[in-house]
């Protein structure tokens, strides 16, 4: 499989991709063809396995034959795509998995949500633990986690960090603004960059 520059960023919970935008425009200048999915059913409403299911197509749709892609999830967005490259296949046409305060060990705020996606995204969940038995199949993908010790919204916010691969702690001041930190996008870019010049 040949590495291509396509970058696929993947929203959080109710977000149609707005707080990606920034990061967006900055990796295309940097000559990445950068795409920014608008999830539907963005409220985890009918869990994360049909936003998963809309990844797998436009990674389909948007990378070539014989090519793989980068993944940058935000917050709920990695747990999408974790289900994609875990569950359906898709670490076969990812190089590069990059996740910014997502919650891989669950949040106390999901306990709020009161439907499936919720469930999924607590503490403890069956859902995550499943993810988390075998996330050793994130290797292949060079995996990343960015986060941020002031998360209020990633609780506790060390959830954020993945069990393997390299993770970069940044002092942003709401998870919501994430996404859009300068530092965090510099540290993508070079991330994304980083990886095409290796041999594997």
């Amino acid at each position: 499989m040949r590495k291509s520059r396509v970058a696929i960023l993947i929203p959080g919970i109710f977000d149609r991709g707005n707080s990606m935008l920034r990061m967006q425009h900055a990796l295309n200048l940097a000559g990445f063809t950068t795409h920014n999915v608008k999830l539907k059913t963005n409220s985890g409403w009918h869990g994360m396995e049909p936003m998963a299911l809309q990844l797998r197509d436009l990674v389909e749709e948007v990378t070539r034959q014989g090519e793989t892609c980068a993944l940058v999830g935000f917050s709920m967005g990695g747990i999408v795509a974790r289900y994609y490259l875990q569950r359906l296949g898709g670490a076969d046409r990812v190089h590069k998995f990059i996740s910014l305060s997502s919650p891989h060990f669950g949040s106390a705020w999901a306990h709020f949500l009161p439907y499936k996606g919720g469930r999924q995204l607590r503490i403890g969940s069956d859902f995550l633990g499943d993810l988390n038995s075998d996330s050793g199949l994130l290797e292949c993908t060079a995996p990343v986690s960015i986060w941020t010790p002031y998360d209020t919204t990633i609780v506790p916010y060390t959830s954020s960090r993945l069990p393997l691969g390299e993770t970069y702690q940044v002092p942003v001041s709401l998870h919501r603004w994430v996404p859009q930190n300068p530092r965090v996008i510099e540290i993508v870019a070079q991330e994304l960059s980083s990886v095409l010049v290796r041999p594997w």
